[in-house]
């Protein structure tokens, strides 16, 4: 019986020591205000299509033209897709409008909420079914 129980145990507290940071990985509670929202526009210098999070890095100016580095993340590349995203949605050089929680640390970072491009079309990766249409629930 010791033998079979030892070797369990072990792997018990194994699975869950390691497995303790991937549930912790999606408290965006903890690292953006989520009761707050920030609207920026500038040009996008990345467009990050990738897995685990997307993201676009865009550059905003100032009335004094100072130019801040600012960073969005959103979800993953398939939730995008049903949304309407895709990897040449946007591209380095575009003018964009974005929405989103500000970085409880004070660093230059949203949680995306949604996106005007320059064309005026909106994405928004909330509130949105599976083929892409707006869902036609309140909540996000």
């Amino acid at each position: 019986m010791r033998r079979i129980f030892a070797p369990s145990a072990i792997l018990a507290i194994g699975v869950l020591v390691l497995g303790a940071p991937l549930l912790a990985h999606h408290g965006t509670g903890v690292a953006y205000q989520t009761d707050k929202s920030v609207t920026l526009q500038g040009t996008v210098t990345e467009w990050i299509w990738s897995n685990p999070h997307c993201g676009i890095l865009f550059d905003v100016t100032d009335d004094q033209g100072n130019v801040a580095h600012w960073g969005a993340e959103l979800g993953n590349p398939h939730l995008l897709s049903t949304a309407g995203f895709s990897k040449d949605v946007i591209k380095p050089g575009d003018k964009v409008t974005v929405t989103g929680h500000p970085s409880r640390s004070g660093a230059p970072r949203l949680e995306f909420v949604t996106m005007t491009l320059a064309d005026g079309k909106v994405l928004t990766s909330r509130g949105v079914k599976g083929n892409g249409e707006r869902a036609d629930t309140d909540y996000q």
